[in-house]
C-alpha cells in the first residue's frame, strides 16, 4: 500500500483524463499519450500523471480555502455570541507527574471575532507556502519520470556501478532496479533542492527536450521560471518571517505578468487571499502547458497550433 503525503491524502477534485485521438480535437484537460514505443514512455506516464498533479493543486487550495470559509462563518458567529458565554482554549502542559490540559486563553465573543479576523492573513500565508511545495511536487515528479526512464545521466561514475548492473539486469530483476533508483533519486533530488526550484525547470524542459507549446502566443519556459522565482522569493519571506518587502523580491516581482504581485521595497509584508489565488492559477496553467508539450514532443512542434489557438 503506498502512503501519501499529508500533502496528498485528501482529494477534493479527482480528474478525468481523455485520449486525444478521441477527443473529437476539442480544448480539453489531462490528455494521456499511450504507447507501446520505449523512447516515449516517459511521456505516457508523465501524462498519466497530470490528473493527479492538477487534483493535488486544487485539493490543497480547496482545503485552505475551507479554513479561510470556516473562519468568516466562526468570525461571524462569535461576533453575535451572547455576552455570558465566551471561547475557551486549550493546550498541554506537563508537571513532574504527568501531562495535562490547561486553558491558554479564553475569550469574549467580540474577542474572539476580532482573533479570527486577524489570524486569516497568517492562513492565507502559509497556504500560499503550500501551494508553492505543491509546484515542487510536480517539478520533482515529472523530472523523476523522466530521469528514471532516461537514468545514463545520474548512473554515471565508479560510485555508481552497482546501479548501472541493475539497470542493465531490470528485465530479469525489477525489484532490484526499483530499489537501487529510488535511493540514486532520492541523493539526486537532496542536492537539487538547494539549486533552487527555476533552475531545476529549466533543467527539466532542456533535459527533456520540451519547448512552450506552439499555439501559445506569449507565455514560454522562461516566463515560467521567473514566475518560480518571484514564487520562491516570496515563500522564503513567509517561512523566514520577514516584516517587509526586500529588494530580492521587489526585484522579482518586476517581471511581466507578474500575476498581481506588486511588492514594493521597504513596505510591509501583506499576503492577501489573492496570492494564494494567484499561485493556484499558475500551477493549472504550468500543468496545462507541460501536458501539451509532452504531447507535442511526439506528435511535432505545431500540431496543436491550428486547434488550440
Amino acid at each position: 500500500m503506498t502512503v501519501k503525503s499529508i500533502r496528498t491524502r485528501a482529494s477534493f477534485a479527482p480528474q478525468r483524463q481523455f485520449d486525444w485521438k478521441a477527443s473529437d480535437r476539442q480544448p480539453i484537460d489531462n490528455i494521456v499519450h499511450r504507447t507501446d514505443k520505449d523512447e516515449e514512455r516517459w511521456i505516457a506516464e508523465s501524462t498519466e500523471r497530470l490528473g493527479d498533479w492538477r487534483d493535488m493543486s486544487r485539493t490543497v487550495y480547496l482545503r485552505w480555502s475551507l479554513t479561510i470559509n470556516a473562519m468568516e462563518i466562526a468570525r461571524d458567529h462569535y461576533a453575535n455570541l451572547p455576552a455570558d458565554r465566551a471561547l475557551q482554549t486549550f493546550t498541554l502542559r506537563s508537571t513532574s507527574e504527568e501531562s495535562m490540559h490547561v486553558p491558554l486563553a479564553t475569550w469574549s465573543g467580540p474577542e474572539t471575532a476580532q482573533n479570527y479576523a486577524s489570524s486569516q492573513e497568517l492562513v492565507a500565508a502559509y497556504g500560499f507556502a503550500d501551494m508553492y511545495g505543491v509546484i515542487e511536487d510536480i517539478v520533482f515528479d515529472a523530472y523523476e519520470i523522466y530521469l528514471r526512464h532516461n537514468p545514463c545521466t545520474l548512473i554515471k561514475g565508479a560510485e555508481n556501478k552497482d546501479i548501472r548492473r541493475a539497470w542493465r539486469a531490470r528485465e530479469k530483476d525489477r525489484d532490484a532496479w526499483d530499489i537501487a533508483w529510488a535511493d540514486r533519486y532520492e541523493r539526486w533530488r537532496r542536492k537539487k533542492l538547494y539549486d533552487g526550484l527555476g533552475r531545476l525547470v529549466r533543467n527539466y524542459w532542456n533535459s527533456a527536450g520540451l519547448r512552450a507549446p506552439s499555439h501559445y502566443k506569449e507565455a514560454n519556459v522562461a516566463n515560467w521560471i521567473h514566475t518560480i522565482e518571484m514564487f520562491s522569493k516570496l515563500r522564503n519571506h513567509i517561512t523566514h518571517s520577514a516584516t517587509h518587502v526586500t529588494a530580492e523580491l521587489a526585484q522579482a516581482c518586476a517581471i511581466n505578468r507578474n500575476m498581481g504581485f506588486e511588492f514594493k521595497e521597504g513596505e510591509p509584508l501583506t499576503i492577501e487571499l489573492h496570492h494564494l489565488m494567484a499561485i493556484e492559477c499558475f500551477v493549472d496553467q504550468y500543468v496545462n502547458a507541460l501536458n501539451f508539450a509532452l504531447l507535442e514532443k511526439v506528435y511535432g512542434y505545431g500540431h496543436f497550433k491550428g486547434v488550440m489557438s
